[in-house]
């Protein structure tokens, strides 16, 4: 290697390798080649640049997936003929005693 640095890009580690670096996005992301992700790039070692066979470095693992929003359901609609009557709702001025 020319350059003597501990990390390259994704684009400067293609350059390195003599790929496309489509090419070495996809070892990144399969775990071929090992790379940190610092905030929305990667850095690929030197030394996984010339050993490309050594053990992907671990990752941290993802956050776990936010809880599904539970949909709220719809209020009870009297439909004719049914015999289910809802329960009428109370104005809140009313519990509080207002006039």
């Amino acid at each position: 290697m020319a350059e003597n640095r501990e990390f390259f890009s994704i684009p400067e580690a293609a350059a390195l390798m003599g790929v496309s670096r489509i090419a070495v996005f996809k070892k990144v992301k399969k775990g071929q080649l090992a790379a940190i992700r610092i905030g929305r790039n990667w850095a690929i070692a030197a030394a996984a640049l010339q050993n490309p066979t050594s053990p992907p470095v671990s990752r941290p693992a993802a956050a776990p997936a936010p809880p599904k929003a539970v949909k709220p359901k719809s209020p009870a609609v009297r439909r004719p003929g049914s015999i289910f009557k809802p329960v009428p709702e109370k104005d809140a001025l009313d519990e509080m005693g207002w006039d």
